[in-house]
């Protein structure tokens, strides 16, 4: 009698209990649709909203400083930023050796246009050869930023923050910032309509627009290109942070960030580090651009020779010259239409 009574007992319990786990998986799962559905981060400004860049609050010294760098300083430095109605402001990272890459540029998506300015980001080179190209190069284009640190890979983070730097003290008028490579097609007339119609003229505050890498496992392998110590970074993965090869910057995150990596020890993978390590301690929330940006595979698809009608902001990274002047082109060809999706 005892026996079949505790069996009873048991099985209630087992009921109950699982009830109680099926009711808190349905919590978990309504929590995670509310967060996965977050509008986005960003806000309007309003009308003859301008940001002004708090440099007051920087310390003293701050200009001649770079991280970790003292007497930072632009060795070629050209100030583009004479238009008081400057909306878009792109700042390419590029290798000194990458010529043609930087003349692909202005010849297509680079070319000047109102309301927007290029600036092609440097650090310099032990080469005097190449030292002098990038003189003549200069001032015959007269868009360059050059910082004196040698242009290496480790160095890609100083790159970053220089331009940020370059932003707050060279052109603070610009209403977004663009951080984008010399490998990079932008569809520049899309990019602009979308911040002029869907966004604002005015320009936003809180916005870091990119696509977003999630969960992302550090690579300790001594035969990975990008294998970092456990000194260099401890933990096993790295916060959620931004494909680095295409960054829209508000003003005001470009501050905070800025101002972050000026006090933070150097870690040279540069858009972990900056859009995702400093991200992550100035409250920064990202806002993911992964729909607006072209595959590799519907790049190809347009390089067959075929129409392509969806709209997108950016090529996919690492293509060749050839391969931007044929999308270039092509993208001419459906230039009129105007972009339909939205980032709500």
């Amino acid at each position: 009698m005892h026996e079949k009574r505790f069996r009873i007992i048991y099985g209630v319990l087992v009921i109950f209990f699982l009830l109680l786990l099926s009711v808190w998986q349905v919590m978990i799962a309504l929590e995670t649709t509310v967060v996965r559905y977050e509008g986005p981060a960003y806000k309007i400004n309003p009308t003859n909203y301008t940001y002004v860049y708090p440099i007051h609050t920087l310390p003293t010294g701050d200009y001649n400083r770079l991280i970790d760098l003292e007497g930072f300083y632009f060795q070629i430095m050209d100030s583009v930023c004479n238009d008081t109605n400057l909306l878009l402001l792109i700042l390419i990272h590029s290798a000194p050796e990458n010529f043609e890459k930087r003349q692909i540029i202005r010849d297509t998506w680079g070319q000047p246009r109102e309301g927007v300015k290029v600036i092609f980001m440097l650090g310099e080179t032990n080469n005097e050869i190449l030292e002098d190209q990038l003189e003549k190069e200069n001032e015959k284009y007269r868009d360059f930023a050059q910082g004196n640190f040698v242009d290496t890979y480790r160095n890609m983070t100083y790159k970053h923050v220089m331009v940020l730097k370059y932003a707050i003290y060279h052109c603070p008028q610009a209403k977004y910032i663009l951080k984008t490579d010399d490998d990079l097609l932008v569809n520049i007339e899309m990019v602009l309509y979308f911040l002029k119609e869907h966004l604002s003229p005015n320009g936003v505050s809180n916005l870091l627009l990119c696509r977003l890498e999630k969960n992302a496992v550090v690579f300790r392998s001594y035969r990975s290109k990008w294998r970092v110590s456990v000194k260099e970074y401890p933990y096993r993965t790295y916060p959620t942070y931004c494909a680095g090869f295409a960054l829209m910057y508000s003003p005001d995150i470009v501050f905070a960030l800025y101002r972050k990596a000026q006090i933070t020890d150097y870690f040279w993978i540069d858009d972990v580090h900056v859009t995702g390590t400093l991200a992550k301690q100035a409250n920064v929330t990202h806002t993911d651009a992964s729909q607006f940006i072209l595959s590799a595979k519907n790049a190809d698809y347009i390089l067959n020779g075929n129409e392509y009608h969806h709209q997108y902001f950016y090529g996919p990274e690492n293509l060749s010259k050839k391969q931007i002047f044929l999308l270039w082109n092509a993208h001419l060809r459906d230039s009129n239409e105007k972009f339909k999706y939205s980032i709500n």
